[in-house]
């Protein structure tokens, strides 16, 4: 079966609030027949950093950052309306008081990111280097491969799996989950 290459909001629910194990809150999102969303933009995505975390550079969960494409960026743009909407909608479920559309507008964080220095847009996603949830990699002949030794020289084309919000604090966003990757490897050719 295809993979959408749209994300359809019309098929997504917001579940409850949780807590995993480690004291941290989500909102668990899934479509109506009980599947997590899976999409997969049309376009090979160029990674604008390397695959890391924050000051740990031995961690095996890391952010991958996507420079967007104009695709992608209309994909989330409307994924983040339907999901503010949906936010307001529930908010005495969700976060036990009724919240005004303004308050979620201040406390949604969307994937899609604009830096202040630079106004460049990024798409972050999240990535398990390691483990039982471990991005799958495959090459341009669709078999697989290891992950590349640097994101930056490769055009990616992301399978991003869609399963919860996360809460943290005041703020609450989507988590983009890069589950397979189909790398191509820019070649670089020596200059002499």
């Amino acid at each position: 079966m295809a993979t959408p290459s749209e994300i359809n909001v019309n098929a997504l629910v917001l579940q409850d609030v949780v807590t995993t194990s480690r004291g941290a809150k989500q909102i668990p999102m899934m479509q109506k027949d009980g599947r997590p969303l899976v999409w997969q933009p049309k376009a090979p995505l160029q990674p604008a950093f390397d695959a890391s975390a924050f000051g740990d550079e031995n961690a095996t969960r890391v952010n991958l950052v996507f420079n967007p494409t104009d695709e992608v960026c209309a994909q989330l743009s409307s994924f983040d309306t339907w999901c503010k909407a949906e936010l307001t909608k529930d908010s005495l479920r969700l976060f036990g008081q009724a919240l005004s559309a303004e308050e979620i507008e201040r406390r949604y964080q969307s994937a899609l990111r604009r830096s202040d220095k630079s106004s460049m847009l990024s798409f972050r996603v999240k990535m398990n280097k390691s483990g039982r949830n471990a991005v799958r990699c495959w090459d341009t002949f669709r078999k697989p491969r290891e992950q590349p030794a640097s994101w930056v020289t490769c055009m990616v084309t992301p399978r991003l799996t869609l399963r919860s919000l996360w809460v943290m604090n005041k703020e609450v966003g989507p988590v983009f989950e890069l589950s397979d990757a189909l790398i191509d490897e820019l070649s670089t050719e020596c200059p002499f």
